[in-house]
């Protein structure tokens, strides 16, 4: 079932990520990110800086804040020698060392504030032990981790006073921000005195008489409501990392004006977009309001082809990231199977994936020192790569001929969404495409209507996901002229391409190779990355280059001039290709040329 809509204009473009104000120093290409530590391998800045790094996350103050400090003249040392490191990494070209802290986690509860002074210990109103999450007995929750760990909870106004004097010290010791790890809250919710005050606050902040509140000063009446209204205990729980991080960032702002705030949001398989909301409160889109940007850590998915010729990828995480972040720069690490080193080709490869879907990678240069020398080469070329594309990479929107409605709230409620296997197909088929939830409609559809401009097609999961009423409604999107395409049958993918029309971008001959097509006023951008690479060890991998691909391309431009090729790989960098240009069935021209080999990625620019 569809609406029929006015012919789609191929060259559609969205402000999306691509057109947001980031930071200067978290623009792609010029921001390469890297962890400076792993196990027993620590303080690499200057294997980072080798590769191309100018963003590091250190261990910094992070085991000292973990155990509650220890004596003040080791603590002072500490800082000492953290700061003299942060300031030769900034000597060798890192322009901003990040320090690593941990939300939630108090180790050894017994001796954590063993060492304090009595100065430090009088800006707190209560002992460690009563800043634990809660269950709804109001008993002190073991941590998931076990062991010593015990998990305290962001809303307490003495934990928070604790964080914020760790944030201090991190700044003041040459740090440019926090990252910090384990922004959760326990799988049994916390139901401690301050979750519930905020809660009942929460609750009468909603729409008058929605819901029924007897007693919102009255602990216990709060943690039975809770109990009853599970739903909305969740959707507020989901808040309290979020307000945790802003309140983070506005102090480390007075600290240090500009200092970046930002944390693991988690996410180690794709698979777990929407229970991670639940399991640990790891709501990417409520966090990201509080955090400057994105950084999400997956353990499996890192782009590359096994030996049995499936291939795996980011790029619609990507995609559906950049639809929850607020806008916010999306940083990502991806390794295969848990293991934290990456041969060299794959880093280039994610590094690449990244790039095209709007992304910075996250790298984990901690090689043992006999395989160094070899990864930090690899590595330099791409970075610089992306570093002299730095334009073509943040300021050309994304080209979209669809857009896949998200009903992110579903977390609430379900663990699975065919979101990812959609994304998956529309990646797989190189059609150009973005992820939207409600709050994102407004801006795709409505806006463009007003302006009297063609929409992408809409693509719904099923035509059920829309809701009744409201301008998502089937009703309303007919009334706007906007094409539906629902994809609960067998030929969605066939009927999505009916509906779409002339595609933006075709490939032959390269099956495995994603083409991202972006735009600028006076260029059409083609970013291509070839997913046959494949993992021998944690050192080695194994290129299969794809040959001869024969690329058409739709785009505005209409007295092309050129189209020129750039590569970090040596095979294929440097070179203007040759081309034919034809006038396009709607609108502009249809540019074809042949790549005749790509190693692992490469940037096709059309010019006037």
């Amino acid at each position: 079932m569809h609406t029929r809509a006015l012919p789609v204009v191929f060259f559609l473009v969205l402000a999306g990520p691509a057109l947001a104000q980031f930071p200067a120093a978290l623009r792609i290409g010029r921001a390469n990110h890297a962890f400076d530590h792993l196990g027993g391998i620590g303080g690499q800045a200057d294997a980072a800086a080798a590769c191309g790094a100018t963003i590091i996350y250190t261990s910094g103050l992070g085991d000292a804040g973990y155990h509650g400090l220890p004596p003040k003249s080791q603590f002072d040392a500490l800082c000492e020698k953290v700061r003299a490191y942060n300031e030769h990494a900034k000597s060798i070209g890192i322009e901003i060392p990040i320090g690593y802290l941990c939300a939630t986690s108090i180790v050894k509860l017994e001796t954590f504030d063993k060492n304090w002074t009595a100065d430090f210990r009088a800006q707190f109103k209560t002992r460690p032990g009563e800043w634990r999450q809660q269950d709804r007995h109001g008993k002190p929750l073991p941590s998931w981790y076990g062991g010593d760990y015990a998990p305290a909870c962001m809303n307490n106004p003495d934990w928070r006073a604790y964080e914020r004097a760790m944030v201090r010290y991190t700044l003041e010791t040459g740090h440019g921000g926090v990252f910090f790890d384990n922004p959760t809250v326990h799988p049994e919710g916390c139901y401690c005195p301050n979750c519930m005050k905020i809660f009942a606050e929460f609750v009468q902040a909603r729409p008058a008489k929605e819901y029924a509140l007897e007693d919102a000063k009255n602990v216990s009446a709060i943690r039975k409501f809770a109990r009853r209204e599970r739903s909305l205990f969740r959707q507020f729980r989901a808040t309290i990392a979020r307000d945790f991080l802003a309140d983070m960032r506005v102090y480390a702002d007075k600290i240090k004006p500009h200092a970046l705030i930002t944390c693991n949001n988690s996410l180690n398989d794709p698979s777990v977009f929407y229970s991670q909301s639940r399991t640990y409160g790891y709501n990417i889109g409520e966090m990201s309001k509080g955090e400057d940007y994105v950084v999400v850590e997956d353990m499996n998915t890192q782009p590359r082809t096994e030996a049995n010729g499936k291939t795996l990828e980011y790029g619609p995480t990507y995609k559906m990231l950049h639809a929850v972040s607020d806008d916010k720069p999306i940083v990502a690490v991806t390794i295969a199977a848990g293991d934290y080193h990456t041969p060299p080709n794959l880093m280039r490869l994610a590094m690449a994936e990244a790039a095209a879907n709007g992304a910075s990678y996250m790298m984990w240069p901690t090689w043992p020192e006999n395989q160094r020398e070899r990864m930090v080469a690899s590595t330099r070329k791409m970075s610089g790569f992306l570093r002299r594309n730095e334009r073509v990479l943040n300021e050309a929107p994304f080209r979209s001929e669809a857009v896949v409605y998200l009903d992110f709230r579903n977390w609430q409620w379900t663990d699975y969404s065919r979101k990812n296997a959609i994304a998956a197909a529309l990646t797989a088929h190189n059609i150009q495409y973005e992820i939207a939830d409600d709050a994102a409609f407004e801006r795709i559809f409505l806006t463009r209507i007003e302006e009297h401009e063609s929409n992408p097609v809409l693509l719904v999961e099923s035509l059920s996901a829309l809701p009744p009423t409201g301008d998502m409604s089937i009703t309303t999107l007919t009334g706007r002229r906007v094409t539906v395409v629902s994809a609960d049958g067998r030929e969605w993918l066939s009927k999505l391409r009916e509906e779409m029309g002339e595609p933006s971008i075709t490939l032959t001959g390269a099956p495995k190779v994603r083409a991202i097509v972006h735009d600028q006023e006076d260029r059409t951008i083609v970013h291509l990355y070839n997913l046959d690479v494949q993992r021998l060890s944690s050192f080695d991998d194994k290129v299969t280059p794809a040959s001869n691909i024969k690329v058409s391309v739709l785009t505005k431009i209409w007295n092309v001039k050129s189209v020129r090729l750039d590569s970090p790989d040596q095979e294929t960098s440097a070179r203007t290709l040759e081309f034919t240009a034809k006038e396009a069935e709607t609108r502009g021209t249809v540019v074809s040329f042949t790549i005749p080999r790509l190693e692992v990625s490469a940037i096709a620019i059309i010019e006037r």
